[in-house]
């Protein structure tokens, strides 16, 4: 099959349970692999995050529903289907809540659940700080040598060190706890 010029290979709903298998065995986590499908395969998003679980629509349903119970309808294979088909027509776009709740059945972030261009690949910055606890809070970071972090004085906000309050185990801050602002 050719899809913009580019030889795609069709593959089985069998074959990829298989391989996800596989490729779990290897180590990869389930967002490598749904990210190298929709590469390779051309799958939607959302497909390629079941597939790569090695589930059936109805499956992901069953999961669904054993993890929130009593909540509004049950879902059905249907209802996977319709996400999975949006945007296309007879889809239905998945509400904020319900892309929280498929990242957390798939172990991925919601975002990943989304078709479309990454333009955080352009960004010329590093990550490594978006790791750290405080720029989670919205606080500016950078690494220390220690590998800890230092705040810049600037971002502190009310219950932080700079107010009195603790922003956690930083270089150059008090390793005081608070409830306002735990670790």
């Amino acid at each position: 099959m050719f899809v913009d010029g580019e030889v795609v290979m069709a593959v089985s709903t069998a074959w990829l349970r298989a391989e996800s298998r596989r490729l779990r065995a290897l180590g990869w986590s389930y967002r490598r692999i749904a990210l190298e499908w929709q590469r390779r395969y051309r799958l939607n998003a959302r497909v390629a995050f079941r597939l790569a679980h090695g589930w059936t629509q109805e499956e992901a349903a069953r999961r669904w529903n054993t993890r929130w119970p009593g909540d509004d309808a049950p879902k059905t294979g249907k209802s996977f289907s319709y996400w999975e088909v949006w945007p296309a027509r007879g889809g239905r776009a998945p509400s904020t809540r319900t892309l929280h709740r498929l990242a957390e059945l798939y172990l991925c972030r919601p975002g990943d659940l989304l078709d479309g261009d990454d333009f955080g690949r352009l960004d010329t910055g590093r990550d490594e700080a978006a790791r750290g606890h405080a720029s989670a809070r919205g606080h500016e970071a950078a690494p220390a040598r220690s590998g800890r972090l230092i705040h810049a004085p600037r971002e502190h906000r009310a219950g932080s060190a700079a107010s009195g309050g603790d922003c956690g185990p930083c270089v150059g801050h008090p390793a005081r706890r608070s409830s306002r602002h735990p670790v």
